[in-house]
């Protein structure tokens, strides 16, 4: 297989805590265009999120109503990958794609495998750790403020 693209470093962005029904989500931006992702993509994903949080009742184990949402603007669409946590020390993931014909229109992209690429992965490590320390670590009385609070942005 050839690569055809030299790697690029993307600006990665934090840019809100969203409160939605009682799920708390961190929501990050990156984007091959701008600094941050456009306003109306970001308006388009919340819209979607109702939808999304129905899988969290696929498995029989307990979420922690915190989630991330990471919007990722490529040259062909938007990706929106959402996880939360669930039980102790899980991520329940789901990647969407809306296309530049349809950006309105966020269809699941990750049924057949597909989970997360090296920028999006820069979240979820920063995540995971941040998780470690101030959920996992503090146990048996998580500091899910802190977590909360601890945001990532870096070009990665």
């Amino acid at each position: 297989m050839n690569i055809r693209n030299k790697y690029k470093t993307r600006p990665v962005r934090f840019i809100e805590i969203c409160q939605h029904d009682d799920w708390q989500i961190k929501i990050y931006s990156i984007s091959i265009h701008d600094e941050f992702v456009k306003k109306e993509n970001i308006a388009i994903a919340k819209t979607y999120l109702s939808v999304w949080f129905k899988n969290a009742t696929n498995y029989p184990l307990e979420s922690h109503q915190i989630a991330t949402l990471i919007l990722h603007e490529f040259s062909g669409g938007s990706y929106a990958i959402i996880n939360w946590w669930i039980d102790e020390n899980m991520l329940q993931q789901f990647v969407y794609l809306a296309t530049n014909e349809k950006p309105n229109e966020y269809i699941l992209y990750s049924d057949k495998g597909i989970i997360t690429c090296v920028w999006e992965m820069a979240v979820l490590w920063f995540e995971r750790n941040n998780w470690v320390e101030n959920v996992l670590m503090n146990a048996p009385n998580p500091d899910y403020k802190r977590y909360l609070q601890k945001q990532f942005n870096a070009d990665v």
